[in-house]
């Protein structure tokens, strides 16, 4: 980490605060700042800084550039220009100044920080050319030097482009800690020799390199052992030699012959080898797996109303849906039309991931809960899912997928929106009851002793004196006491518009079990309680003054509530939201956005929502330990959140490795499995 002091000389305030932030961050000291020319000058003078960061526009008659002249001639402190202007007039004005750099506004963090890496090293960068220059100008290969336990002594810039790391920050560590090797047909690690005096070179070609950030490389690998010094512990020259670029064609090749181009998703040649593959291994092991088949109910319509793009487009949000729900080892595939297949290896009940079953429940419901929109037109669509326990019963992967169409035909011709399995004696059965049936069992449960409250705890990351907070969460209690979750009746409450109603349940039942807790001296009493409030509640015009009526009654301090909308439902009602949270905030109730980059994932709406949290929707986070794209979708969210002044919330913190990976982003609070599974609220009552 850098220790360099640098002075900031930037007109706008905002900005100049940011880039103090953006440079603290990465290590740097900021020794002071200046808005214009005659303070800029006194304050280098007094502070003597080792690099300036310059606005070339600064009010007044004299601009940047002049005040960056009279430092590099008076003071010899090297500048580097921050500006939005390109002309060639300014450029050629700026040499006068001999600058280290030119960073164009706006810029991202990273350009910044190499821009001062490259300003700060340069001295460093000229010692290691004197050293190695026999090597670095021999080969265009990227080489590093390690001691013989791979400890880093030195990258050059080729190895520091591979690695995504640079020389000071590798030195030191192991090479292990820094990349991965795996043989490019097999998948077998392959391990790094430690070679022992006298050993000759070792070769490898077909390696796959995978640095810390994920992204792989194909290489051709050379190991050399140089003992030239013996005074010295012996060096290790690691080469490289990238020939991806080999692999381009040929990789492509197999993926198009493997995967759905609309997709991305397996196509039915593939499937058909994987999972004939599962077959055969689970008749020698006790793992488990099943088979989820799912169908979108009504694709025709949208097809041949709206027109192919319509459908293809159809197909490939519910393609999302379906691969969002993958975990290590599962894979999926589009079988034809609108039909998709999931094999879904089934883990034990501990490392708390959901079952196949649950897996196309939230399937099917996250279909019916999104209209599919096109031209400003929404249109109501529903999927179907079979789920078929693979086992030796099935020889192959045809009679499996036989078993599922079968299974999926009886799904649909029962009215669609529903999830079928098979029994032990291979018979279709539905785990869900009828639409009338859930309309009697949820007014049962709202008049009656029916629904049971849980709560979730959202666990503080980056401030251990933050008040915790649990999301309280909403359960029915079936006939024969198993607890029932709400993906089984919620939406069926949407849809029959009762979730009003239930809002209004939840509302006082959570603000009673908050006053009896805190009668007991009960540590939830000191956690905000997170309720969840419906689309259908925010068009409510009496749910403002029911709300109130309940804190009043239950003598809740409005401070101790926090009040959950999903972003879809905030923004398709974003005057009525909008009103709503400014007059609860009023009141000292907090505000969370849940779900954010679900649906419309737009920063802009946020100035009309005035929430003091956000949800970072589950989709990035359940595969951000693997996935680089979500990982930076998360780090994007979460510093634009930090420069809005709002908290963040990762939803669906699964493991350890994902919170901790939240926790170095800077994301304000976890929920999730990682942390707990919902609890009964009051087991006793």
């Amino acid at each position: 980490m850098a220790n360099e002091r640098i002075y900031i000389v930037e007109d706008e305030r905002i900005i100049a605060i940011d880039l103090q932030r953006r440079l603290e961050r990465l290590g740097y000291v900021v020794c002071g700042s200046a808005s214009d020319a005659e303070e800029a000058l006194a304050g280098i003078r007094s502070t003597k800084p080792d690099l300036i960061l310059m606005d070339i526009v600064l009010p007044g008659a004299v601009d940047g550039i002049d005040v960056a002249v009279q430092v590099r001639r008076e003071l010899n402190v090297p500048v580097i220009f921050l500006s939005a202007y390109t002309d060639a007039r300014t450029l050629e004005r700026a040499k006068a100044a001999n600058p280290l750099g030119y960073i164009l506004k706006p810029f991202k963090e990273r350009e910044l920080e190499m821009a001062l890496f490259k300003s700060i090293a340069d001295e460093r960068i000229r010692e290691k050319e004197q050293l190695f220059a026999a090597i670095l100008n021999s080969t265009t290969d990227a080489i590093l030097v390690t001691g013989l336990d791979t400890e880093i002594r030195f990258l050059n810039p080729e190895a520091e482009q591979i690695l995504e790391i640079s020389d000071a920050e590798a030195r030191d560590q192991r090479l292990t800690d820094l990349a991965t090797f795996s043989d490019m047909e097999s998948g077998e690690p392959v391990v790094i020799p430690r070679l022992a005096d006298g050993m000759q070179p070792v070769k490898a070609r077909g390696v796959r390199l995978t640095n810390r950030k994920q992204n792989s490389f194909v290489v051709e690998m050379s190991i050399t052992r140089e003992d030239s010094d013996p005074r010295k512990q012996p060096n290790v020259i690691v080469s490289f030699k990238d020939i991806t670029a080999l692999h381009a064609v040929t990789d492509s090749l197999k993926f198009q012959t493997s995967h759905d181009t609309l997709t991305g998703l397996l196509n039915r040649n593939e499937l058909a080898l994987r999972l004939n593959a599962t077959l055969a291994s689970l008749a020698n092991r006790e793992a488990k797996a099943s088979l989820i088949y799912v169908d979108i109910d009504h694709f025709k319509v949208v097809n041949d109303s709206c027109g192919t793009q319509a459908g293809d487009l159809l197909i490939k949000e519910t393609a999302v849906r379906v691969r969002s729900r993958m975990a290590g080892g599962d894979y999926a595939a589009r079988v034809g039309g609108d039909d998709f297949a999931f094999v879904r290896h089934e883990r034990p009940a501990r490392d708390g991931l959901p079952t196949a079953i649950e897996i196309a429940k939230e399937i099917v419901d996250a279909v019916a809960a999104s209209p599919f929109s096109w031209n400003g037109k929404n249109y109501r669509v529903t999927a179907s899912a079979a789920v078929i326990p693979l086992d030796a019963g099935f020889r192959n992967e045809h009679e499996a997928m036989i078993a599922a169409a079968e299974t999926l035909a009886a799904a649909r011709d029962s009215g669609g929106n529903r999830v079928f399995g098979l029994d032990g004696d291979g018979r279709a059965t539905n785990p869900r009851a009828s639409v009338s049936e859930w309309l009697g069992r949820i007014q049962d449960a709202l008049s009656g002793d029916g629904f049971r409250l849980y709560y979730q705890p959202i666990r503080p990351l980056t401030d251990e004196l933050a008040r915790p907070k649990v999301e309280i969460l909403l359960r029915m209690a079936g006939p024969d006491g198993t607890i029932i979750p709400p993906s089984e009746f919620i939406p069926i409450a949407e849809r029959y518009n009762i979730m009003p109603t239930v809002d209004r349940w939840v509302i006082r039942n959570a603000f009673a079990a908050f006053s009896r807790l805190r009668e007991k001296g009960d540590p939830l009493s000191n956690a905000i309680f997170c309720v969840n409030l419906s689309g259908a509640s925010l068009l409510d015009g009496g749910i403002i003054g029911y709300i109130i009526d309940a804190l009043d009654g239950y003598a809740i301090p409005p401070g101790s509530v926090c009040l959950e909308v999903t972003e879809t439902n905030a923004i398709l009602n974003l005057e009525e939201a909008s009103r709503f949270i400014r007059i609860l905030r009023e009141r000292g109730c907090t505000f969370a956005l849940d779900d954010f980059g679900s649906g419309f994932s737009s920063f802009s709406y946020l100035k009309n929502l005035p929430v003091d949290y956000l949800k970072i929707d589950g989709c990035f986070i359940r595969n951000m330990d693997r996935d680089p794209v979500d990982y930076t979708m998360v780090q994007a969210i979460a510093s634009m959140c930090r420069v809005l002044g709002l908290k963040t919330i990762g939803e669906f913190a699964e493991n350890a490795d994902i919170i901790e990976k939240l926790r170095d982003i800077g994301v304000d609070y976890a929920q999730g499995y990682g942390i707990s599974k919902p609890l009964p609220l009051e087991p006793d009552v």
